[in-house]
């Protein structure tokens, strides 16, 4: 995420809770996907949960943009 976009959801997280809601579920989903990246060698199920991951994130990324369009 851009330093401009953290910066205004920063700003605007504490009145908006969808924005509080979606950026803390950004921030887990990150330290998830970077845990499971860290293993040397991963598993087809470990592959296929960091594909999962990367989805919902992006899933909630595009929510994110929803919101601080707007905002902008």
């Amino acid at each position: 995420m851009e330093k401009p976009d953290i910066a205004l959801i920063q700003k605007h997280r504490k009145t908006n809770y969808d924005l509080d809601r979606l950026y803390d579920r950004h921030l887990q989903l990150e330290e998830e996907i970077a845990k499971i990246e860290s293993i040397r060698v991963l598993t087809a199920a470990e592959e296929k949960k960091i594909h999962e991951l990367k989805k919902t994130k992006l899933e909630g990324r595009e929510k994110l943009e929803k919101i601080l369009k707007p905002l902008r």
